[in-house]
This record gives structure tokens, C-alpha cells and sequence, in this order.
């Protein structure tokens, strides 16, 4: 792997210390700005005297309406508090009656302390319930306007650094969703997609090692792979090869048969059983034929078939070479009127597997018990026997079953089996389709 010139850490500690940087200079430059506007338009006298008079208009008004006198010096401080930079003095008859800058420990010189030549200058007249007093108003007017400058350059300074920073990882972030949708398409199946690999940071890194992943992966599956199909074709060649022996020596057992008749000698008695043993033989490696066989097909061609179509002919045929054989078979329900999706030649090769398992071991004096039955999704063949007492534990390798069950599979189906004791059962289930 390509040596890392930055590390997400680093990435980040440069992004912030520019952000910062920058964001700090606009916030300096901007507060430059808004103390030299604000001196030069809000600290004027011309601004100051204003000011001034408003407060003195709105402190009247205040005084009107409650009806103070100049004695009220707890309202006057309510006032106070509520305007904000604002000192207060009060005088009536040229004597101290209220000063905001006061505490509780100067107040004894109200009523007593004369009125300074300042308050005669900037003094205002004010009408209270006990007569006419004096009042001046000072204040830090353009305070607030410093308060409000310095709260937007703060703000605007902290936007710009996060838009900064946004911006400067954006593409990482970007990057990080990237790998994320890519590793949904491997989660879907698209092992031959390849990861995006950009940069050298730890991103990088995981998408470097979910690469390398990838392509181990898929050489896993293609050793599988070769391995299965090596073992299919060394499997259908021996299948093969054994069928030329087998059917050499069936045929000759057959004339063996023929030649000695209805002899009931020893010699027809092992005759009749190596007969018996190599038909059973070619039986399994037919099935074991069949079996791989599917394993190498492509999907099924389905098609959509009515029940009756599709079902009918079938367990009709196989209904008649039960009884022929002398099983008895009882059948409930009716082919509803209905559509499956199937493949008619491995449908065909499902029901013949069924029969061949039946003629082996189902009990004939016991019923064959063939139900139909029918949901809003769902169309099911249910087939229940009794097995043989003399083949409870008979020697199957099931790959009849196994058969069945990948065909049933291949068709968007399932096959059920259970076995309980002495009784024996299997399920049929197709999806219905539209025509």
C-alpha cells in the first residue's frame, strides 16, 4: 500500500487550524469596522442628547402614569433596571431625592445634598404628584449597539468557520458515501465490481481492504467452482461408464431368466436376485445421474399452466399403475380452477420420483391418501402413506428426495417431507401465477 501522506487526524487539525485562522481575521476585521461606524455615527453629542431626551420623555410618561412623586425611589429603580444603561438623578426643590449610582449606604444623603452645577445644565423638568423636580438622564447609549455588533461578528465568525470546515471535509465525507453504495452492490451480489480506491487515508485503507477482500473472495469461488464442476464431470463419466457394464449385465441376467423358465431351482433363485440387485443399481445411478445432472442445468423455462392441465394427466397416470400394482388410493379435494408456474418435464420427473418411492415402500393394504388443497397463494399436493413394516428403516440414500426437492426449487416451489413413525408424508407446494 502506498504510504500515507495524510491521515484523517492531520486532514482534520489542518482544516480546523485554517478555519480558525481565517474565521479569526474576518472576526477581528469585522469588529474594527463596527466600533469605527459606530464611533463615528452613535458617540456624537448631537446623538447623546437625543438619546437623552427620549429617556427623559419616556420616564415622564413612566411617572404619569403611575402617579409617582419623587419619593418613589423603588419605582425609580425598577425603571432603571428595565431601560439598561441608564443612570438616573433626581432633584426637587435643588435637593437629592434618587441616584441610581447609589447604594443602600449612600441614601442618607438624599434630601440633603445640593444640586450640582452639572444637573442645572443637563437637567430636564419633570412633573411628579408632589410638584416639579429636576432629572438628568445619562447613559452608555451606544453600548448596546457594541453588544449587538460584537454578538453578529461572533455569530458570522463561527458560520464561517463550520462552513469551512464542512467544506473542507466534504470530500471525504463524500468519498465515505461512495464506498457505501458500493458495498451494497457487493451485498447484491456484483462481485466484479470493483471498489473505488482514492487517496491515501484510513478510508482509503478500509476500501483498499474491502478490494483485496473482494478479489480473494471471488478466487474462493472460482477454486469452488472448478472443484464442482470438476467432481460433476467425474461424476457423470462414471454414471455413464457404469451404465454400459449395468445394462450388459441386466440384459444378460434377463436371458439367463428366460432360459430356465419357471424352474424353481437355486440357480433362478440367485438369478432372479442379482436381477433385483442390478436393476436397484441402475436406479441409483440413474438418480445420481439426475441428480448432478440438474446441478449443471440453467434455470428452469417456466411457464404459466392451469392445474387441471399441468396436474391431471399426471396423477391420473400415476393413480392407475398404483392400482394396477394393488395399492389402494383414495383422492380429496378437486383440481381447483387455477394457475401454477412450472416446467412440465421436470413436474413430470417430481411425480415419477414420488411414484417410484411409493412402489417401494408405501404399504398396499394401507390407502394412499392423495389431498388437493387450494389458499389465496398457494396450490399444494399433499401425499400420505403407511411404509411397509418390513422397510421401516429401509436403506436410502434420500437422493430421490433431494431430487425432488431441487426441482421443486427450480420452479419457485417447496417440498415437505415428515416421517412419524410408520406413517409417511410429502408436500407439493406451487406458487399460483396470472395468465
Amino acid at each position: 500500500m502506498a504510504h500515507r501522506k495524510f491521515t484523517l487526524t492531520k486532514k482534520l487539525a489542518l482544516i480546523i487550524l485554517v478555519a480558525a485562522t481565517v474565521s479569526g481575521l474576518i472576526f477581528l476585521t469585522m469588529q474594527k469596522v463596527s466600533s469605527g461606524l459606530i464611533d463615528r455615527y452613535l458617540n456624537s453629542d448631537a446623538y447623546y442628547e437625543s438619546e437623552s431626551s427620549k429617556s427623559i420623555a419616556k420616564f415622564s410618561k413612566y411617572v404619569e402614569a403611575n402617579n409617582l412623586s419623587s419619593m418613589d425611589r423603588k419605582a425609580f429603580g425598577e425603571w432603571v433596571k428595565k431601560e439598561n444603561y441608564i443612570m438616573l438623578t433626581i432633584y426637587k426643590d435643588q435637593l437629592l431625592q434618587y441616584d441610581s449610582n447609589y447604594s443602600a449606604e449612600d441614601e442618607s444623603g438624599y434630601g440633603i445634598e445640593q444640586e450640582t452645577l452639572y444637573a442645572q445644565k443637563h437637567s430636564f423638568s419633570v412633573m411628579f404628584r408632589d410638584g416639579e423636580g429636576r432629572v438628568t438622564v445619562d447613559g452608555f447609549f451606544s453600548s448596546r449597539y457594541y453588544d449587538i455588533a460584537f454578538t453578529l461578528e461572533l455569530l458570522s465568525a463561527t458560520m464561517i468557520f463550520l462552513l469551512i470546515v464542512l467544506l473542507g471535509i466534504r470530500r471525504s465525507l463524500a468519498y465515505l458515501r461512495k464506498i457505501h453504495e458500493e458495498i451494497h452492490i457487493l451485498e447484491g451480489g456484483e462481485l466484479e465490481y470493483e471498489m473505488t480506491i482514492r487517496g491515501h487515508d484510513e478510508i482509503a485503507m478500509i476500501a483498499e481492504s474491502i478490494e483485496e477482500l473482494r478479489k480473494a473472495f471471488l478466487d474462493k469461488l472460482d477454486a469452488i467452482e472448478a472443484l464442482q464442476a470438476e467432481s460433476r464431470s467425474l461424476v457423470t463419466e462414471m454414471s455413464h461408464d457404469m451404465r454400459t457394464p449395468l445394462t450388459s449385465l441386466i440384459m444378460y441376467l434377463e436371458f439367463a431368466k428366460k432360459e430356465r423358465g419357471d424352474q424353481a431351482t437355486e440357480h433362478s433363485h440367485y438369478i432372479t436376485d442379482a436381477y433385483g440387485k442390478a436393476i436397484q443399481l441402475k436406479k441409483l445411478s440413474d438418480n445420481l445421474f439426475d441428480y448432478f445432472l440438474l446441478d449443471k442445468e440453467q434455470e428452469a423455462d417456466l411457464e404459466s399452466i392451469a392445474v387441471q392441465e399441468a396436474i391431471y394427466d399426471l396423477i391420473s397416470d400415476q393413480v392407475a399403475i398404483l392400482r394396477q400394482e394393488q395399492f389402494k388410493v383414495r383422492i380429496i379435494g378437486e383440481l381447483p380452477q387455477v394457475y401454477i408456474t412450472v416446467n412440465l418435464e421436470e413436474l413430470g420427473r417430481v411425480f415419477d420420483n414420488i411414484l417410484s418411492n411409493l412402489l417401494k415402500y408405501a404399504e398396499p393394504k394401507d390407502e394412499i391418501c392423495i389431498r388437493f388443497n387450494s389458499s389465496l397463494e398457494k396450490f399444494e399436493i399433499q401425499l400420505a402413506n403407511t411404509i411397509k413394516i418390513a422397510e421401516v428403516s429401509p436403506e436410502s440414500t434420500g437422493l430421490g428426495e433431494r431430487i425432488i426437492s431441487r426441482m421443486m426449487s427450480r420452479m419457485q416451489g417447496q417440498f415437505l417431507r415428515n416421517q412419524d413413525g410408520t406413517h409417511y408424508s410429502v408436500v407439493l407446494r406451487f406458487r399460483k401465477s396470472k395468465i
